[in-house]
């Protein structure tokens, strides 16, 4: 039983994401791994006995021909009414199954694939961080550990009164479900009311790729990283049997602010399972012969290529003047001080195209077995931070402080320090006045001055760093008598 936005009591019945109506179910008939297994108290005829319950994939195995698909079931944490023993209670029309016990383990592997119903008792929403077209998306903390998440926020009248968006919110999940790799966002759980559907996530802090050019500079061992990386989520992806289909800097980002190592992949919209590709693919190659040489199709990866180039040139590519012949791509690189490896992987990257991508051979994990990436990198080393040009200056300035130099006394009338001077006073003659000091040039003719410029001040001010006396540059008019 749950609240709903007019406070009325509401009973949820089935998740507006399930569409079977049976609880239990017969013995699937593909092979399951159990991951889990586990003695637990459940009922069974209104009394507790002792039950050796397993789950794998998204199964949980009650008995031989008796199972659950515990995906968008509803989960509750229950206590026992006698032994006060802590449970867990999967539920769906009215049909509902409680085990008590050590259920820890339980819970965290049935969260990502249930439904729950209480996210306002086990999260705090901070504020509102972006939106969508059909969802707003909230930075939320857990009461309990702190941590922080993203939650996205889907209203269910509108997603009832669409099917086409309610089946591609309920695609896009069953996909999510199956990630869990650090170059992909994960879903952690998913909450329901009696007006909206919760879907927890990773929280991505960091900002895109798009945002990251703008005030950060790559040199060519953070290039491979971010390439790396994203091979490594679209390789996931391969494997549970997807393509991203829309590979760009908007659709890279990180999940801290100055970790490159917490890079992932977003924008799952337009994802395609391969059998569906490979179907769609087959019957425009009824049409033509070949999609070599159509643009409107690019493969992961030839869109990862464009990433690439655009990192070690800044130039911007798109679909529709790729280049497909090797001497073009030497071409683009010709001007640019780039290993024979990076020209390489280049070449493995635009040349495998939409057709060959669907093969198990052109996969992101073959471009991997590249010599470039078998070097050892450390990510921790790569901040992403700006290093501004007076970064550079202290740190030339330390790096030559061994030098010989001479001093020389400026002749130049500079302004008075501006520690030293007066904020309330704007009068010239109020100002302290401050012997230079002298000014050091080293053999390299860079200066090196004991006085930090304004700019470089610890000290700010909200006034102007140089405080000029004022000065009235108005003629004066004469007033008539």
């Amino acid at each position: 039983m749950i609240k709903s936005q007019i406070n009325k009591a509401v009973n949820l019945q089935q998740s507006i994401l399930d569409d079977s109506p049976e609880f239990w179910i017969q013995r699937p008939q593909i092979l399951i791994q159990f991951q889990l297994s586990d003695e637990l108290s459940v009922v069974n005829r209104n009394r507790l006995i002792q039950k050796t319950i397993y789950f794998g994939s998204y199964y949980l195995k009650y008995g031989d021909d008796k199972f659950l698909d515990v995906r968008n079931l509803f989960l509750e944490i229950v206590y026992h009414p006698r032994t006060s023993q802590p449970g867990f209670r999967l539920s769906k029309n009215g049909e509902k199954l409680d085990a008590y016990g050590d259920i820890q383990n339980w819970v965290e592997v049935l969260r990502k694939y249930t439904i729950q119903t209480n996210l306002q008792q086990k999260y705090k929403i901070i504020k509102k961080i972006g939106e969508g077209s059909q969802f707003q998306v909230f930075k939320i903390r857990n009461k309990l550990t702190g941590q922080q998440n993203a939650v996205k926020i889907y209203d269910k009248l509108k997603l009832l009164n669409s099917p086409y968006l309610l089946d591609l919110v309920k695609k896009q999940i069953k996909m999510k479900r199956q990630f869990d790799h650090k170059n992909l966002i994960r879903l952690l759980e998913i909450f329901e009311s009696a007006n909206h559907l919760y879907v927890v996530e990773e929280l991505v802090e960091g900002g895109t790729l798009e945002s990251k050019l703008s005030s950060t500079t790559f040199n060519q061992q953070q290039i491979i990283l971010i390439i790396k990386q994203t091979l490594n989520g679209l390789q996931e992806m391969h494997k549970r049997g997807f393509i991203h289909g829309d590979v760009n800097l908007k659709a890279i980002g990180f999940k801290s602010e100055q970790d490159m190592d917490s890079l992932c992949l977003l924008h799952y919209s337009k994802v395609i399972s391969i059998n569906a590709a490979r179907n769609s693919t087959k019957k425009m190659l009824s049409q033509r012969p070949s999609l070599k040489n159509d643009k409107a199709h690019t493969s992961d990866l030839q869109q990862l290529g464009i990433i690439l180039i655009r990192l070690l040139t800044g130039y911007q590519f798109n679909q529709f003047n790729l280049p497909s012949q090797m001497d073009d791509i030497k071409s683009i690189l010709n001007f640019q001080q780039t290993s024979k490896e990076l020209e390489v992987l280049l070449q493995q990257l635009l040349l495998i195209d939409y057709e060959l991508q669907l093969s198990d051979t052109n996969t992101p994990l073959e471009v991997l077995k590249n010599d470039i990436f078998k070097k050892s990198i450390e990510p921790q080393n790569f901040i992403l931070k700006y290093q501004t040009l007076n970064d550079k200056r202290r740190s030339s300035e330390q790096s030559n402080s061994d030098d010989e130099s001479m001093e020389i006394r400026s002749r130049v009338n500079t302004l008075p320090n501006i520690q030293d001077r007066k904020s309330e006073s704007r009068s010239q003659s109020n100002r302290v006045k401050n012997m230079l000091s002298p000014l050091k040039i080293s053999k390299f003719n860079k200066f090196d001055s004991g006085l930090k410029p304004p700019s470089q001040n610890s000290q700010r001010r909200s006034s102007n760093l140089y405080q000029l006396p004022r000065m009235n540059l108005m003629p004066k008019i004469k007033q008539k008598v």
